[in-house]
């Protein structure tokens, strides 16, 4: 079911852009895998929306479980941005079937994150 809701929490942000409910409009969304710098290992991102001049990009983890979302895939996310330092403007966008926990809330209101649940979606 993984691939199926990254598909739906992708055309949800399509939908976003075209309402103009987004940061910037993107030139393309995509997924995104290949070697990440940092970790000097391969990586991948659910979903990748960055702007016409790539200086500007949304970053996506997609969670269908049905527990909640913990830190540890915050910091995947964080980690994977660094694959793409031309990326100066920088947003991320959590999708959950299961929540999220506490400090992951407490994280992304800190720093502007979207946490977004299923009937975020429709």
């Amino acid at each position: 079911m993984g691939p199926v809701f990254e598909e739906i929490c992708t055309e949800y942000l399509w939908r976003q852009a075209k309402a103009h409910a987004l940061p910037f409009i993107p030139a393309v969304i995509g997924k995104w895998w290949g070697t990440n710098p940092l970790l000097k290992q391969q990586d991948d991102i659910d979903i990748l929306a960055l702007d016409k001049t790539e200086t500007e990009g949304i970053f996506c983890e997609c969670k269908y479980r049905n527990r909640p979302m913990p830190m540890e895939e915050y910091d995947d996310l964080v980690q994977a941005t660094a694959a793409f330092p031309k990326v100066t403007k920088k947003h991320l966008i959590f999708f959950s079937k299961g929540g999220y926990t506490q400090p992951v809330i407490e994280r992304a209101q800190r720093e502007g994150t979207q946490l977004l649940s299923i009937s975020d979606l429709f």
